[in-house]
């Protein structure tokens, strides 16, 4: 296995890094946005699109698991960005499925449900697009300390926050598709549950991004970059 195996969200996003942690930034005014925070945190500005690795972390390490797949306990396998939504419905129920991922470090540990502190939100990390040679995992990975959502107040709620950031990076044909579920979850509904009953209906690479956004504003927060602090 290689960090190319793990599962991903490629998705339209002003991109600003420090050292050890990066900004989102998405939005009608996400550049100009960008550039301002990137001055004025002395970070620098890395790209207009980001691939974004999911983990989780576990109780033995520092570190998460970053995750490629994972097979249930009747032997199932999961391998689509869903399985984060299926993990959160039956970790309880499943202690002993197992999860196949990377380390930061590129190790491959033997890790089931029962291993991960699913106290904890999952973590995020942008791929860096051009890696240094040398050094720790650090030169790879940026861990994602926040969204901001450019030109728009953004909402409290990690549901709101994930159909926001679908309204801004989605093309227009799909807004209908959005304005569905944001109806849905108007209603009571959470997300991965109404993004569950659309799955067989709707074309795998958008519920790619409905699935990677919905997991992404659980692991940072959406502020505005009026309000919100350097990551």
């Amino acid at each position: 296995m290689t960090f190319d195996d793990l599962l991903h969200l490629d998705t339209p996003a002003e991109v600003v890094a420090g050292p050890a942690v990066c900004a989102l930034l998405i939005g009608p005014s996400a550049a100009g946005a960008a550039e301002a925070v990137a001055i004025s945190a002395g970070m620098l500005r890395v790209g207009s699109s980001a691939r974004i690795v999911f983990g989780l972390p576990i109780h033995t390490a520092p570190y998460p698991v970053l995750i490629a797949s994972m097979n249930t306990e009747r032997g199932t396998r999961l391998d689509q960005l869903s399985l984060f939504g299926w993990i959160e419905d039956h970790f309880i129920d499943e202690p002993r499925a197992e999860v196949f991922g990377l380390t930061p470090y590129g190790e491959a540990p033997v890790v089931f449900l029962r291993d991960f502190d699913l106290d904890r939100p999952p973590e995020a990390y942008v791929v860096m697009p051009h890696p240094p040679p040398g050094g720790g995992p650090e030169r790879i990975f940026r861990r994602v300390g926040t969204i901001m959502l450019a030109g728009a107040v953004a909402p409290a709620g990690e549901d709101a926050a994930a159909l926001a950031a679908l309204e801004a990076v989605l093309p227009a044909s799909t807004q209908a598709f959005v304005d569905g579920l944001r109806a849905d979850v108007a209603r009571g509904q959470p997300l991965r549950q109404v993004l569950r009953a659309r799955r067989k209906t709707t074309d795998p690479a958008l519920m790619t991004q409905c699935d990677g956004w919905r997991v992404l504003t659980r692991a940072a927060g959406m502020t505005t970059p009026s309000s919100a602090s350097p990551p």
